[in-house]
């Protein structure tokens, strides 16, 4: 047993639940660890054994977290009838790598093999879905991957299409180094910068009820918030594995109205060029910000519920 297998999640967690009770969802969740791209997956699964579950849904947590900061969501998607694989990515949580050190590759190549886990165990029934960060893996991993049948993009880009011009706006000395930073990852890829150089937690909410739990999280000992150079490249340069146009798998994009880093012109921009995705659709969470799946949680669950009952 290596040592990320020993590892255990404390209840810090806990306090990113607000209606269900996170130790009915604790004694939900199975843990396993399997390999992706050579490292120690670390997978949480609701519905592990239940056999009535037909389909699978792999979701992809965002910058800095881990996936179990969506457990609440999560469960009640898996409640409402779905097999939830959710994976701590490479360098987040209790996943095996250098903490915040990874490139799209990596991530893609890790969620292939999750996918295939899942198939081979669960079936071929299997969607994906993502937020924000792990909204755009998501695509790419559709892109990548035909087996994949349905996705589900809580935010999506293009990054070597200059999508880090459209969506986080930065201020301060990382505004200069930003266009310097795919040279400088050759140099120096495992330099660490703090992803809240770019990203104000603080603009990603809009509740007072999630003021406080913001607090927490900055606080939370699992947290992976400084990334390295190649990391941060790779949101810059990382190419799909196939033109979007080219893309056929069903797609959903989910957006909150007032996302202060990805606007409803650049979804909708992406949307339109989904042009042979079979069933696509466009979804805007009205009067919400960033977190949409915790502040907004029930009408996001309901809209990602019926289009999934409709695909599937």
């Amino acid at each position: 047993m290596s040592k990320f297998e020993q590892q255990k999640y404390d209840d810090t967690w806990f306090n990113y639940c607000i209606d269900a009770d996170p130790t009915t969802i604790k004694n939900a969740i199975s843990e396993i660890y399997i390999t992706g791209n050579n490292k120690k997956i670390h997978l949480d699964i609701f519905g592990k054994n239940d056999e009535s579950l037909k389909t699978n849904i792999i979701f992809i947590h965002g910058t800095a977290v881990y996936s179990r900061f969506y457990a609440e969501f999560l469960y009640n998607l898996y409640k409402n009838g779905f097999r939830i694989i959710a994976p701590d990515m490479p360098g987040h949580g209790l996943s095996e790598g250098k903490r915040g050190h990874f490139n799209m590759k990596e991530l893609i190549s890790t969620i292939y093999d999750i996918t295939t886990y899942v198939i081979e165990n669960y079936g071929e029934n299997v969607a994906i879905m993502g937020s924000s960060l792990g909204g755009i893996t998501a695509l790419y991993a559709t892109a990548n991957d035909e087996r994949i049948k349905a996705a589900i993009c809580h935010n999506a880009a293009i990054f070597n299409e200059g999508a880090h011009k459209k969506i986080v706006k930065v201020k301060g000395f990382i505004k200069y180094l930003k266009p310097l930073l795919p040279f400088f990852s050759k140099l120096f890829p495992t330099l660490r910068l703090s992803v809240w150089i770019y990203l104000d937690p603080k603009s990603l909410i809009k509740s007072d009820e999630w003021d406080e739990k913001v607090e927490i999280l900055l606080r939370d000992k699992f947290l992976s918030d400084k990334y390295t150079l190649k990391a941060l490249a790779t949101q810059m340069r990382a190419p799909l594995a196939k033109p979007i146009e080219n893309i056929k798998t069903p797609i959903m994009i989910i957006n909150g109205s007032n996302d202060v880093l990805f606007s409803i012109e650049y979804m909708k921009e992406i949307f339109d060029r989904l042009v042979n995705s079979q069933n696509k659709k466009l979804v805007i969470i009205p009067d919400s910000a960033h977190l949409i799946l915790h502040e907004n949680r029930n009408e996001s669950l309901h809209k990602i519920v019926n289009w999934l009952n409709s695909i599937f």
